[in-house]
């Protein structure tokens, strides 16, 4: 009984790894749920604003993994499907975007948001963005924030009003994406000086307890009380600090791309179960 369970789990995490993790379709469907807790938790569901943030993560986290610009029109068999998602994310994308219709200030808002993106890895030069030292962490947590509760409130002429629950996300993603920085610290260039490889090891893992516990504070200053919303965001800190505290370099891809990308998807967890 033992053994089967195990070899069951075993081929479950691989099925997870090779079409949900390697896909990318993970990280945007948890991305999508951080937009969904917002838009439940301030206004209502909009599923095309949903179709954007979704399938916009899914082309940019499929196009930055190429290595060569020949990958974006050849579809050799070993990059087929990620040029395939490529072009499915874009199609979608603008498909969302014209079906929904924004204000000429959301769209501007919408390129600049698509173009760091973009520039962010610049796969086929590296000279993306990424490349400037210590500035992986915060073009990744900006980049969130803006896309996910930023993109919410510019839409509904709000940003002004609730600057503080952008900021508390930008802490929030800075948090998360610290552990992926300690992964990645062999593997990336030692010019790009990512903060595990400035400040090392533990003090990283506290300085990203620091921003979840600046996050929460934030969240609780913006709204002034304690109702489902701020409790669903502290079950997402809780969680992410308990994902924080157990990093080490030597876990699993397993652990860093399917256990600390959900931390994203908590806040939403939290809300409906607190809503039934």
């Amino acid at each position: 009984m033992v053994f089967n369970c195990s070899v069951k789990f075993v081929v479950m995490k691989t099925i997870i790894q090779k079409y949900l993790i390697d896909t990318n379709f993970w990280v945007s469907f948890c991305f999508a749920c951080l937009l969904a807790f917002f838009q439940l938790s301030f206004y209502e569901l909009n599923f095309y604003v949903l179709g954007i943030v979704f399938f916009g993560t899914l082309a940019v986290y499929n196009f930055t993994r190429m290595t060569d610009l020949k990958e974006f029109y050849t579809f050799k068999p070993k990059t087929r499907t990620r040029v395939i998602l490529t072009y499915i994310g874009l199609v979608f994308t603008l498909a969302f975007v014209i079906l929904r219709g924004f204000e000429l200030k959301t769209f501007l808002y919408l390129g600049v948001l698509g173009f760091v993106s973009f520039c962010y890895s610049l796969p086929f030069s590296g000279l993306g963005l990424r490349t400037i030292p210590f500035l992986k962490l915060f073009l990744i947590a900006f980049v969130w924030a803006g896309s996910s509760v930023g993109l919410l409130l510019v839409v509904h002429h709000e940003l002004i009003h609730h600057k503080m629950i952008f900021v508390s996300v930008f802490l929030f993603v800075a948090g998360i994406t610290i552990p992926f920085d300690i992964r990645d610290e062999n593997t990336d260039d030692k010019e790009l000086k990512t903060i595990p490889m400035v400040i090392g090891f533990r003090n990283s893992k506290i300085l990203a307890i620091v921003f979840l516990l600046l996050s929460a504070f934030f969240f609780y200053w913006e709204l002034k009380e304690i109702d489902k919303t701020v409790i669903s965001w502290f079950a997402a800190i809780v969680f992410s600090l308990g994902g924080i505290i157990n990093t080490k370099s030597s876990n699993s891809t397993f652990y860093f791309s399917f256990w600390m990308e959900s931390c994203s998807l908590i806040p939403l967890i939290a809300y409906l179960l607190f809503s039934i």
